[in-house]
C-alpha cells in the first residue's frame, strides 16, 4: 500500500521538495477506508465511478475497506463475484427491471421505510409494521364473496406454481401447454371476480399479457432457486427471492454462491490485493434500535449491540451457548447478504403493489404474482419450527438457527431468541456505514463517506452524517461504545447554507476538533489510535443530473455511463488539480500528527495550510 500510495503522491504537479516532503510523511502506515451509502440504482452507479476515480489515482489499492448499505452493498456483491475485478464497475446492464412488474417510480425514500421527518424512532417501526399488515393481512383487504376463500386461493395458486416448476423446463412458459397457466388464471379469476365482467378482465389480462407471462415466469424461476434453501431445513422470507433476483441483475453471469466460496477462488482477495468488504445490516429484534451487524470475509457479527462473532463460513450452523451442535457451509450467500443489507426493497414492492399500481386489474394481478412467494405459508411454517413462537415480520432476512443463541454470561436479547431478524442497513437513520470503519481496533486514518441518500429531491443533505454523530457521540457514551471519536458534524442545514454538499469536505482535521481525546489520554497521545479524518463527499450533479429515484428500476447504457463519470467527478472534484493536492494532505495528516507527536521532523509543503484551510470543516 506505501508504494502506490507514494506513487500516488509523486503524480502531483507540485515541488519536487513538496513530494519528498509528502512521501516522506506517508511512509509511515496510513489505513483508509470507504463508505457507500444506501440509495438503490442511484448509489450503486454512484459508488461505482466514485471508485474507478480513485482507482485511475491509484488509490482503490489504498483502501483497507469498504462497507455497503443497499446500493453500497451491490458494489461488494459485484466485485466479490467478479474477483474484486474493478473494471467491471464500469459494465452495467440495467435495461431490464430490476424487479419484473414493478414500474419505475419516484417516491421519496421516507414514505416507504424510515420516515426520518418524524423524528421519532417509534414510527419507523411503526411503519415497518404498517407494511407487513398490509402484506399479511391481504387476504382481508381482498376478500371477496367468492367461495373458496382467498386464502384457499394463494395455497391454490402456490400449488400450481409448484406444480409448474416440476412439470414443465424453465424457460419455456409461452410454448408449452397452456393447462397450468389456465388453471392458475382460474384460480385468480375466482379470487378477484366480483361479477359484472370483472372474471372477463382478469382473463383477458393474464392471457394476453405477455408482460405478466414474462413476470410469472420471472418468479417461477426464482421459486426454483430458492427453495432448495427450503429443503436444508432452513426458514424462508422474502429477502432470499429478493437476493436471487438481485444477484441476477447485478453479476448475470456469474453463479449465486457463497461469499466464502468465493473469496477462496479469488487470486487478489487470497494475496492481499483487496480493500476488505463489509456488507452492514441492523437487527429488528424485538424493535432494537442502532443495533448495527456487519459481515466481512471472516466473520458476522456486531460491536456495539452483542460484541460477538461468529466465522462466517459457518453461518447457519446450530451453535447452543457457544458450542456447535451441527455444522453447515453455504449459508452466506452473496445475493442473500447483499439482499439483508438492501431489505428497503421489501417494503417498496409492498407499498407499491399495494398503493400505486397504474389499474385496479394490474394491481390484482401483481397482487397475485406476490401470493406465489406463500408468505402465510412461510409464517405457519416459522412459527411451527419455532414451537409455534410468533413471526411477525416476513419481510425482514432471517437467520435461524441464531449462532449466539444462549450465550453464556450474555444478557442480551439477541441471545434470548433461536432467530435473528436483520434489515436493511439504512433502516436507522444512518445510512452512511462509517460504524465499522469507526472501530478503534481497525486504526483508519481517513474515511471517504460517500453519501447518496434521498434527503431532498433525490439529493442528500448531510442529515445521515449528522445522525450517526448525533446518536453515537451525544446521545450515547462516548468512552464506553466501541466508535472512535466524532469530530462536530453540523446539521443539515449547515450543510445546506455553506454549500458543503457540492464539494468534498473533510471533518476533524485537526485534532484540536477532538477536545475529549485529549482529557480520555492525560493529554499523552502517542500510544493511542487517533481518530479518523472524514472526508465526506455527497451526491451532487456535476456533470450529470444524478438525482435518479432510489426506486428507478432501469437504466439505459447511457445513462449508466452518465451516473458514473458523475461519481468520477464527485471524487475528483472535477479533475481539480488543486483538490487532488490537497487530498494528498489530508491523507497525509494523520501521519504528520503521530510523526508530530513522536517529536519527529515531518514538515508539511506548504500549500497544505491553505488546503486545509479550504477543505477542512474544523
Amino acid at each position: 500500500m506505501r508504494g502506490k500510495l507514494e506513487v500516488f503522491m509523486r503524480s502531483l504537479n507540485v515541488r519536487a521538495a513538496d513530494v519528498e516532503n509528502l512521501v516522506n510523511i506517508s511512509h509511515q502506515q496510513i489505513n483508509m477506508g470507504l463508505a457507500v451509502s444506501g440509495g438503490g440504482y442511484r448509489s450503486m452507479l454512484t459508488g461505482s465511478g466514485f471508485l474507478l476515480g480513485m482507482q485511475e489515482y491509484g488509490l482503490v489499492d489504498c483502501l483497507n475497506y469498504i462497507t455497503g448499505v443497499s446500493g453500497g452493498s451491490w458494489i461488494l456483491a459485484k466485485l466479490i463475484s467478479n474477483g474484486f475485478d474493478f473494471d467491471s464497475l464500469g459494465q452495467w446492464e440495467l435495461e431490464r427491471s430490476l424487479l419484473e412488474g414493478v414500474p419505475d417510480l419516484d417516491i421519496p425514500d421516507g414514505n416507504v421505510a424510515t420516515m426520518l421527518e418524524t423524528n421519532n424512532l417509534s414510527e419507523i417501526f411503526k411503519a415497518d409494521k404498517w407494511f407487513y399488515d398490509k402484506l399479511t393481512q391481504a387476504s382481508g383487504l381482498w376478500k371477496r364473496n367468492a367461495d373458496p376463500q382467498p386464502l384457499d386461493i394463494f395455497e391454490q395458486f402456490y400449488s400450481e406454481l409448484e406444480q409448474y416448476t416440476q412439470l414443465q423446463p424453465l424457460g419455456r412458459l409461452e410454448s408449452r401447454n397452456p393447462k397450468p397457466l389456465s388453471r392458475i388464471t382460474k384460480a385468480v379469476a375466482r379470487l378477484f371476480s366480483s361479477g359484472g365482467g370483472k372474471e372477463e378482465q382478469v382473463n383477458k389480462l393474464l392471457n394476453a399479457s405477455n408482460e405478466f407471462r414474462q413476470v410469472v415466469q420471472t418468479y417461477v424461476a426464482l421459486h426454483l432457486k430458492v427453495k432448495s434453501k427450503k429443503f436444508e431445513g432452513f426458514p424462508l422470507s422474502f429477502t432470499d427471492y429478493w437476493g436471487h433476483a438481485l444477484i441476477g441483475a447485478i453479476a448475470p453471469s456469474s453463479e449465486a454462491k457463497s461469499v466464502s466460496s468465493l473469496l477462496d477462488q479469488s487470486p487478489a482477495f487470497q494475496n492481499f490485493k483487496t480493500p476488505l468488504p463489509i456488507f452492514v445490516a441492523n437487527c429488528k429484534n424485538k424493535d432494537l434500535e442502532n443495533a448495527v451487524f456487519e459481515f466481512t470475509p471472516f466473520e458476522f457479527g456486531s460491536w456495539n449491540s452483542l460484541g460477538l462473532f461468529v466465522k462466517l463460513r459457518f453461518l447457519g450452523s446450530k451453535i447452543v451457548a457457544g458450542q456447535a451442535l451441527k455444522c453447515f457451509t453455504g449459508f452466506d450467500e452473496v445475493g442473500f447478504l447483499a439482499a439483508t443489507s438492501s431489505s428497503l426493497f421489501n417494503n417498496v414492492l409492498v407499498y407499491v403493489w399495494h398503493l400505486v399500481a397504474p389499474s385496479m386489474d394490474m394491481r390484482m394481478a401483481v397482487r397475485a404474482i406476490f401470493s406465489a412467494f406463500n408468505l402465510h405459508g412461510i409464517k405457519a411454517e416459522i412459527e411451527a419450527s419455532n414451537g409455534g413462537k410468533e413471526f411477525s415480520h416476513p419481510e425482514y432476512a432471517i437467520y435461524q438457527p441464531n449462532p449466539f443463541f444462549g450465550y453464556p454470561g450474555k444478557n442480551n436479547i439477541l441471545a434470548e431468541q433461536d432467530q435473528l431478524y436483520l434489515v436493511d442497513g439504512g433502516e436507522d437513520g444512518e445510512n452512511i456505514p462509517i460504524g465499522p470503519l469507526l472501530i478503534e481496533q481497525r486504526r483508519l486514518d481517513v474515511i471517504f463517506a460517500l453519501d447518496s441518500s434521498s434527503d431532498m429531491g433525490s439529493f442528500p443533505n448531510g442529515s445521515m452524517l449528522r445522525n450517526f454523530y448525533e446518536n453515537h457521540e451525544i446521545k450515547s457514551s462516548s468512552s464506553s461504545g466501541p466508535f472512535n471519536l466524532l469530530p462536530y458534524i453540523p446539521p443539515s442545514g449547515e450543510f445546506v447554507n455553506e454549500g458543503l454538499l457540492s464539494r468534498p469536505v473533510a471533518f476533524g482535521c485537526h485534532l484540536e476538533s477532538f477536545p475529549e481525546l485529549y482529557g480520555r489520554n492525560q493529554g499523552n497521545l502517542s500510544a493511542v489510535p487517533l481518530p479518523p479524518i472524514i472526508i465526506y463527499h455527497a451526491n451532487s450533479e456535476h456533470s450529470f443530473p444524478s438525482n435518479m429515484s432510489t426506486f428507478k428500476l432501469r437504466y439505459t447504457a447511457d445513462e449508466v455511463q452518465k451516473m458514473i463519470q458523475n461519481g468520477k467527478d464527485i471524487f475528483n472534484f472535477d479533475s481539480s488539480p488543486k483538490y487532488k493536492r490537497c487530498l494528498a494532505c489530508i491523507i497525509s495528516k494523520r501521519s504528520y500528527d503521530r510523526a508530530t507527536i513522536d517529536s519527529e521532523e515531518a514538515p508539511l509543503p506548504f500549500f497544505c495550510e491553505v488546503c486545509f484551510s479550504e477543505y477542512c470543516y474544523n
